[in-house]
């Protein structure tokens, strides 16, 4: 038998009081998909439906673990399932089916996807791999990071040798951008890397200010890209004086790409040795509009990942991880508060399943 997706709450089959060679089971779920689920996981994919009842709630069947060999075999076996799909005298509560579904592992896998923003797609395929995958041993939890963990793509950042990357941090204002820059250079200045930090948004009042600030901080060189023609002569008067530039975005997309192209003419010009890439820089806590707006604007770039900031802020941050993938970008690195060390996370697979399964990073 087939099934190919799961939307809600499962329940265990219970055992009926057959004693003939064939046993049939009571298989209960919310939806025909859901009890088809549990019965091909918990009889396999020989088990067959020997009767079924809908009521409000939920659908019942009755499942043999072995395919009748006779039609006589087979009217015993309807016989026996129209009697325990009699209704019960006994209705259980709203309450106690709730309590019964939440006690139900693969139920509570689907409820912390949920919970955290998980689309109807995202839970349905991460449901039927944990069934595909379940072994006596293994717990749906554990099964479900590893899922999710796979589900996601990892993007880095292109290794450059003997030139200036000059990484461009895009993404609508007020994502995060600049304390993200910060973070990334942090990272950078702890390995060793001679780094400097550039703002596309000098015409904005604080922006720039900000960026400087961090640049004290870190005790790196921040300068403006109001003259590009001299920033690119600068990096090619003294090749190799900077690994790494970062730019920090203005909050126009479409602005700030025409703006790095230019840059990256007059690096070329100069002579200067550089390598350009950018990241999308989108905030959990946006909407899914503002996210696919982010997405489209900053498509002309191509970003080679994106980063994920402010999965502190929301109870439901998968949505912005479903949405760069959707949009074919891989994820560079989780954020989730202030501290330039302590919360930037380079993406990883178990970091994939925190946000999913517990929604945040452990």
């Amino acid at each position: 038998m087939q099934a190919n997706s799961q939307q809600s709450a499962l329940t265990r089959p219970e055992k009926s009081p057959q004693k003939s060679g064939s046993e049939l089971r009571l298989v209960k779920g919310r939806t025909m998909r859901d009890a088809l689920l549990v019965a091909r996981r918990d009889l396999g994919a020989r088990a067959v439906v020997v009767d079924q009842r809908t009521e409000p709630g939920g659908v019942t069947l009755v499942v043999s673990d072995t395919v009748p060999r006779s039609t006589q075999i087979l009217g015993a076996m309807r016989e026996t399932a129209a009697k325990m799909l009699e209704p019960s005298a006994e209705v259980p509560t709203e309450a106690e089916a709730n309590q019964t579904r939440r006690r139900t592992p693969l139920a509570d896998v689907e409820r912390r996807l949920r919970e955290h923003g998980g689309s109807r797609e995202l839970r349905e395929a991460v449901l039927e791999s944990v069934v595909q995958l379940e072994v006596d041993d293994s717990h749906p939890l554990d099964l479900a990071a590893k899922v999710v963990g796979d589900h996601f793509t990892v993007a880095s950042l292109p290794a450059v040798s003997g030139q200036t990357a000059v990484v461009a941090l895009l993404g609508q204002s007020g994502s995060g951008k600049t304390t993200t820059i910060a973070k990334l250079a942090s990272r950078m200045v702890r390995a060793g890397r001679r780094v400097v930090l550039a703002t596309l948004d000098s015409g904005r009042i604080g922006v720039e200010a900000q960026l400087r600030a961090f640049g004290a901080e870190l005790r790196v060189p921040t300068v403006s890209l109001d003259d590009p023609a001299q920033l690119a002569a600068d990096l090619g008067k003294v090749p190799g004086r900077v690994d790494v530039l970062l730019i920090d975005g203005s909050g126009d997309e479409r602005r700030d790409t025409a703006a790095l192209r230019t840059f990256e003419d007059h690096c070329r010009a100069a002579g200067a040795r550089t390598h350009f890439s950018s990241l999308l820089v989108i905030a959990a806590t946006a909407s899914a509009d503002a996210i696919q707006s982010t997405i489209a604007a900053s498509e002309s770039a191509e970003p080679v990942g994106a980063v994920i900031t402010k999965v502190d802020e929301t109870d439901r941050p998968l949505p912005a991880l479903e949405q760069a993938k959707g949009a074919g970008l891989g994820l560079a690195f989780l954020t989730n508060g202030a501290d330039l060390a302590a919360h930037f996370h380079r993406a990883r697979a178990e970091r994939f399943a925190d946000v999913a399964l517990l929604g945040r990073i452990a």
